[in-house]
């Protein structure tokens, strides 16, 4: 692979290591719960077959596990050499796996994180190809930025069409929702005074409406990351969605080299 500009290459290393590790965590996930998938468990194979095609010989409950343990051993490779043929070659294993296990369980196992990783591991695959032209390098990892900032925005403008978003009615129920685990000293009810949900809610509303400035300026873009990497903190912790902060985690460099390639 011909050498690479230094802030390119510094972004492809960092959306190499952060992509690695979320795909690895989502292996050592699944491996934990491969009981599930044995004859018995609640991802047995009979009652998902029918959608697996020509893919069912690498389904089935043994031939899974060796999916995965691959998907484990193609992270450990896109951290040790991003930027490289390798590398290249890693993540369209791992984009691959990812896939796999969205065809398994009959959709993505968790929802738009595993999707947005996806994005992130194919934007690589195109960022490291061998014997292209920078600009191809420079368009897989602009193409990340891109459908990040997309995720934001299309996210802020439903919330925005929302009443119970700005009243933080939706907030609250959110949090109420057990099926998530909030945390015991998080309240269950809507409070007395609504101020606070109110501001929480209008803050995300506004800082996903206009996640595109970070492609404008320096300055907006480390904003715009910190929001990012705030909310997505937060969410991890009052939620339990760690996916979700892994994966936007690996996008969110991106977004630094956009602004200086675009803004």
């Amino acid at each position: 692979m011909s050498e690479l500009p230094a802030l390119l290459a510094t972004t492809i290393a960092w959306m190499s290591r952060l992509a690695a590790l979320a795909a690895a965590i989502n292996a050592i996930e699944l491996l934990a719960m491969r009981h599930t998938m044995a004859d018995g468990g609640i991802w047995r194979a009979p009652l998902l077959t029918s959608s697996w095609g020509a893919w069912r010989v690498l389904l089935g409950a043994r031939a899974f596990t060796v999916v995965l343990v691959t998907q484990l051993a193609m992270a450990v490779i896109l951290a040790a050499v991003p930027g490289t043929a390798l590398g290249c070659i890693a993540a369209a294993a791992l984009a691959f796996t990812s896939w796999l296990s969205a065809l398994r369980f009959r959709g993505n196992v968790n929802g738009g994180s595993d999707a947005m990783l996806f994005t992130v591991l194919g934007g690589l695959a195109v960022a490291q190809l061998p014997n292209v032209a920078s600009v191809v390098h420079e368009a897989g990892v602009l193409y990340v930025a891109a459908q990040l900032t997309l995720s934001y925005v299309r996210a802020g403008i439903v919330k925005a069409k929302e009443r119970s978003w700005w009243t933080g009615h939706a907030l609250a129920a959110f949090l109420a929702l057990p099926a998530y685990g909030v945390p015991a000293w998080v309240p269950r009810r809507m409070p007395n005074d609504r101020i606070p949900l109110r501001i929480a809610s209008a803050g995300l509303i506004g800082f996903e409406c206009l996640a595109p400035v970070a492609w404008l300026d320096p300055i907006a873009c480390i904003v715009v990351i910190a929001m990012a990497l705030t909310f997505h903190i937060t969410t991890a912790a009052l939620f339990g969605l760690n996916r979700f902060l892994l994966a936007w985690s690996a996008a969110l460099p991106s977004l630094w080299y956009a602004v200086h390639r675009v803004g």
